[in-house]
C-alpha cells in the first residue's frame, strides 16, 4: 500500500494484511440509490447539475452524507453496510496488482473516465457507472468518474498506519480521505496510491462513494 512517489502523503509503501474478509460495491453508489434514501426521508435531497440519469454516479455528496446514506441501507437491507477503509479501498482498486494504475504504469485511453482519458469522456459530468472495464476483481470506475469517500481520517503520511487494514480514525477527526480521482482531473490523480482529503461535511460536485461491508 503507498508509493514511493513525491507525494509524502502516499509513503512510507508498506505492506497490509486486511485481518477481516470484505465485501465492496461493484459500482459507485448511483443516483438511483440516493435518491431511494431520500425518497424515504432519511438522506437529503441534492441538486445535480446537469440532471444527471439515474445511472450516473452520486456526487456531491458529503463524507456525513454517506455515513446517513450506509446507516439507512444497513436498516433497509438487513446488514451492517459502511465505507471502506482506506486500505480496502486500495486493496479493491489495484485488484491484485502493483502497477500504477491496475491495468499498468501508463495512462492508455478509454479505460476510465478522467480529464485526460479522451474523446467522448470530456463532459461536464461524469458517464454512467460501467461504462469502462472493470478490473482484475470485477470492480468499476475505481479509477475516475468520481472521488470515493474511505472511512478513514486523515494522515498526512502512512506513518504508525494500521498494519491490519481497519479504519484509521481519531476521536475529533473532522478530515476525511477521499480516493480514486475524477472525472474533472487529470490522470495523476486516479492513480492506485493517490491521496486527498476534504472536509467530512464538505459537498464537492466531484465527491461520491461506494459502499463495504464486513463478510461474516
Amino acid at each position: 500500500m503507498g508509493s514511493n512517489s513525491d507525494d509524502p502523503a502516499e509513503k512510507p509503501p508498506h505492506r497490509v494484511s486486511i485481518a477481516q474478509p470484505f465485501a465492496i460495491g461493484k459500482y459507485e453508489v448511483t443516483v438511483e440509490q440516493w435518491n431511494a434514501c431520500a425518497d424515504a426521508g432519511a438522506c437529503t435531497r441534492i441538486a445535480i447539475d446537469g440532471n444527471p440519469p439515474n445511472n450516473s454516479p452520486m456526487r456531491n455528496v458529503s463524507w456525513d452524507d454517506a455515513q446517513v446514506y450506509v446507516k439507512w441501507l444497513s436498516k433497509v437491507g438487513g446488514k451492517a453496510y459502511r465505507l471502506p477503509t482506506e486500505a480496502e479501498w486500495e486493496y479493491a482498486a489495484r485488484g491484485g496488482t502493483s502497477t500504477v494504475y491496475w491495468w499498468g504504469d501508463q495512462m492508455k485511453k478509454g479505460n476510465a473516465d478522467c480529464k485526460d482519458c479522451g474523446d467522448p469522456w470530456t463532459t461536464e459530468s461524469p458517464a454512467a457507472v460501467g461504462s469502462f472495464a472493470g478490473n482484475p476483481y470485477g470492480l468499476f470506475d475505481m479509477n475516475g468518474s468520481v472521488w470515493e469517500w474511505v472511512a478513514d481520517c486523515w494522515h498526512s503520511s502512512y506513518k504508525s498506519a494500521p498494519a491490519d487494514g481497519r479504519v484509521w480514525d481519531d476521536a475529533a477527526c473532522s478530515v476525511r480521505v477521499i480516493r480514486g480521482g475524477s472525472w474533472r482531473e487529470g490522470a495523476a490523480y486516479m492513480q492506485s496510491a493517490t491521496r486527498f482529503k476534504y472536509s467530512a461535511s464538505v459537498r464537492q460536485s466531484q465527491n461520491g462513494f461506494r459502499v463495504a461491508r464486513d463478510m461474516k
